[in-house]
C-alpha cells in the first residue's frame, strides 16, 4: 500500500513538472504578439503596471511603453486609434 501511494505521489509530481515546464511565461508570450494589434496582447498577459506615450518618430500617431513586470512592451498608435505592439524587451 505505501509502494503504490510513494508511486502515485512520484507520478503527480512528474505529470505537474512536465506541464510547468510547457507552459511560456508572460514575457515569452508577448514577443509572439510582435506586429499584432496590442489588445490581442492585454486578453493574454493583462493590463500593464504603467504605461507612457510620446510623439511617434515613425508617424503622426504615439509611441507607447508599456511596463510589466521584467519586461517592457513597445507599441505604436495610430492616429485613428490602432494600436499595435513593435517590440518586446527585457528589463532585469
Amino acid at each position: 500500500m505505501k509502494r503504490t501511494i510513494v508511486l502515485f505521489l512520484l507520478t503527480a509530481v512528474l505529470l505537474l513538472t512536465a506541464c510547468a515546464a510547457g507552459s511560456k511565461s508572460d514575457y515569452e508570450t508577448a514577443l509572439d504578439y510582435i506586429d499584432q494589434p496590442l489588445s490581442a496582447l492585454k486578453e493574454q498577459i493583462g493590463e500593464p503596471e504603467s504605461f507612457s506615450y510620446a510623439s511617434s518618430c515613425l508617424g503622426d500617431g504615439e509611441d507607447g511603453e508599456l511596463y510589466y513586470d521584467g519586461y517592457t512592451v513597445y507599441t505604436y498608435r495610430d492616429t485613428d486609434g490602432t494600436e499595435n505592439v513593435y517590440d518586446v524587451m527585457k528589463t532585469d
